[in-house]
């Protein structure tokens, strides 16, 4: 087992020496006027970023292609089942589109830029479980497998029971994906299918899923857990000011101060701004209006579909946020923190890795 500290290291190093991860290709742009930077992000520009890259000796990215890809579901289940993406696709009726803002747990307090919003569509998990008759009164978890050697799990209270009311409350339940941003997803981000589970850490959506067990085991289980990276696939509630960056000079004036936020247990109640310890002032929030002007073809995903189930910001899929003051000439100190809708906040220091670190964000402005 490769010790957490080892491990992020090693990734560093990866990513300055071999930049097999295109880490820098997804830089979050600043807003220069209203809604300059896309609520969505180009798939050119997404992140790439492989959790079994830094963790396995001789990884490789995989390349299945639509007629070799299999999927094979099995452990504590009825009938295990071996689906092709056919079989997908012959539930295409049933398929969904949905916003997700996908980030990586490594990225929290790096600033990388290992974070992007899309579209992706896909059909729930759930049906192939159901058909594969999943034993929920021994199942405990879904042991997950990529085929690039990447491992994780998930608790069986993610997938909604057929007998259950439909969905979970703000929550998008699991999909295997076929596209992303109304294309076909490309190799890099999983092609032919990967998993997508909405509110988790990027590592939680497996790409190049091929298996999927359920198991009585209910420890935890999986690639970055072996690290010592938390098994809370859970994103916490966090916020980053994307402009200006930090140690910028600008001329003294009306500054604005754009950035964006997003928890993965809630949607995002409100964004609050302080400058040099003075107290926090709550930031606008760009509206739902403002997005569907610039993205009408939004109106076809699940949120904004079912505004009663999903309320805005929603859970998950990131906010954008602006603040204007009146900058005079010195030197500050600007911090931004966000609160959900579950009463989460940023704390002032988080120094632990292995959950997402999701401190209080920070930036030091010179005006002159």
């Amino acid at each position: 087992m490769m010790h957490r500290r080892a491990f992020i290291e090693r990734t560093a190093l990866g990513l300055i020496g071999l930049g097999l991860t295109r880490c820098a290709t997804h830089d979050v742009k600043p807003l220069q006027a209203g809604l300059s930077l896309p609520f969505l992000t180009p798939v050119d520009d997404y992140f790439v970023k492989n959790g079994a890259q830094g963790s396995i000796a001789g990884w490789h990215m995989p390349a299945p292609d639509a007629t070799s890809w299999r999927l094979t579901v099995d452990g504590l289940v009825d009938s295990p089942l071996t689906l092709t993406l056919a079989d997908l696709e012959a539930e295409s009726a049933h398929a969904i589109e949905v916003l997700k803002t996908m980030q990586c747990v490594v990225d929290a307090n790096a600033g990388q830029g290992l974070v992007g919003t899309a579209v992706w569509r896909g059909v729930p998990l759930r049906r192939f479980l159901e058909r594969a008759g999943l034993q929920r009164g021994a199942a405990r978890r879904l042991h997950v497998f990529g085929a690039d050697g990447f491992r994780n799990n998930m608790p069986l209270d993610r997938i909604p029971d057929a007998n259950a009311p439909a969905g979970l409350e703000e929550r998008v339940e699991p999909l295997l994906v076929t596209h992303m941003n109304g294309a076909p997803l490309t190799r890099e981000h999983g092609a032919p299918v990967r998993l997508l589970v909405s509110d988790g850490f990027g590592f939680a959506s497996v790409k190049w899923i091929e298996r999927i067990t359920a198991t009585d085991d209910d420890s935890a289980f999986g690639t970055y857990q072996d690290t010592g990276f938390t098994d809370d696939l859970t994103s916490p509630v966090f916020s980053r000011i994307t402009s200006p960056t930090d140690n910028l000079s600008v001329p003294a004036g009306e500054a604005t101060l754009l950035g964006f936020a997003t928890s993965g247990r809630a949607g995002v109640e409100g964004v609050e701004v302080r400058v040099d310890g003075g107290p926090w002032q709550l930031a606008r929030v760009v509206t739902p209006d403002e997005i569907l002007a610039q993205h009408p073809e939004l109106r076809s995903v699940e949120q904004f579909k079912a505004p009663e189930r999903f309320p805005y910001p929603f859970r998950a899929v990131w906010a954008l946020w602006a603040f204007t003051f009146d900058a005079r000439p010195g030197r500050y100190r600007i911090e931004a923190r966000a609160t959900d809708r579950a009463g989460n906040t940023q704390p002032d220091r988080d120094l632990e890795i292995s959950d997402g670190v999701n401190a209080t964000a920070a930036i030091r402005l010179e005006v002159f």
